[in-house]
């Protein structure tokens, strides 16, 4: 999972907009660098960001707050190829496209149903398994108002919305700033984020359309796209694979690759291709759920144990100790240690 963090990422004006939407509430910046044009800032230090402003935020709907401040410029040149887009199934198409330029997550799926059309995508290992919740909802929710506005700005704040919109988040205590924003029905707490958007709305012209100037950006959209490294998710699906494992008890190599409809070899071919072990994996799946569990002080170090399919207590003891060079009550006591100091 920290290899994810690691390689996904934002570019340079996301961090421009963080600054910004400080600099407009009077909130202490988290931008301490100054990053050049194209440059891209990875996914966890983008976290770290968000976190930062939340605490000093201390409101619900930051994502939505921070995504309605939107603007090219932040975006940079997939914005532009947007803009000169014929109509909004070109947008979404391209956007689709693009979108690694700028945000470098999860990918999209775009489904066409009976009377509608969906862009979805699913949530990454680290988010399924608990961790970096509070500031992967922010982002979530930041990135499917970024979404909204830029449809509203494309389509000159035309009555054009979202049908309804499942969003992977928790369910936020004033639903109605949800509501308001999106001007939509919003169910919480689902699997993955899917916005649906009526057939009858991809017809609608973009405003900005400009056929000449789209080719030359695209050309250029996709000489930096060759740039960059291509979209690999292959080890984050072996990792969400070790979680559904953990979950059911059964973290065999075994296990994972039949998940995955290969054998154990191809699956240990394709790992080695990576450079990474399956063991390595396993581990870094399961210490960073220790690491989340034992900030829960109501469960027990066998309970946590047990839900990261360890037989013995003992046996998590040792490999925790293995992992951070302390025992889990030890790394337990200094973590409520620092909670203490710092409130």
């Amino acid at each position: 999972m920290k290899s994810f963090l690691q390689t996904k990422s934002v570019g340079s004006g996301m961090i421009l907009l963080l600054d910004d939407f400080c600099k407009a509430h009077g909130l202490t910046s988290p931008a301490h660098n100054k990053y050049h044009c194209n440059e891209h800032v990875s996914f966890g230090n983008w976290l770290k960001k968000i976190k930062y402003i939340d605490k000093q935020y201390n409101q619900e709907g930051l994502g939505l707050d921070i995504g309605a401040m939107i603007q090219p410029a932040y975006i940079g040149i997939a914005a532009y190829i947007s803009n000169s887009s014929e109509t909004i199934e070109d947008y979404l198409a391209r956007s689709r496209k693009y979108k690694k330029i700028w945000y470098n997550h999860m990918p999209h799926t775009i489904n066409y149903l009976e009377t509608e059309i969906s862009l979805s995508w699913t949530k990454p290992a680290y988010y399924q398994a608990g961790l970096l919740k509070k500031e992967s909802a922010v982002s979530e929710e930041m990135q499917v108002a970024i979404f909204f506005t830029r449809l509203q700005q494309l389509t000159n704040n035309s009555e054009i919305t979202f049908s309804h919109i499942n969003i992977a988040i928790p369910k936020p205590k004033n639903i109605e700033k949800y509501e308001k924003f999106f001007k939509c029905a919003i169910n919480f707490d689902c699997e993955q984020t899917a916005l649906f958007l009526s057939k009858r709305a991809l017809s609608t012209p973009i405003i900005f359309k400009d056929v000449t100037l789209l080719e030359i950006l695209e050309k250029q959209a996709d000489h930096i796209l060759m740039q960059m490294s291509q979209e690999d998710i292959f080890l984050e699906t072996v990792n969400q694979k070790i979680l559904q494992g953990i979950n059911t008890q059964n973290t065999s190599i075994k296990y994972v690759a039949e998940q995955m409809n290969m054998s154990t070899r191809t699956l240990q071919n394709h790992l080695k291709e990576h450079k990474v072990c399956f063991q390595k994996l396993l581990i870094s799946v399961r210490y960073n759920l220790a690491e989340q569990l034992l900030q829960d002080l109501e469960l027990s170090l066998g309970d946590i144990a047990f839900l990261l399919a360890y037989d013995e207590q003992t046996s998590f003891n040792k490999a925790f100790k293995t992992w951070s060079g302390l025992n889990p009550s030890q790394w337990r006591a200094r973590h409520l240690n620092e909670l203490a100091k710092a409130s």
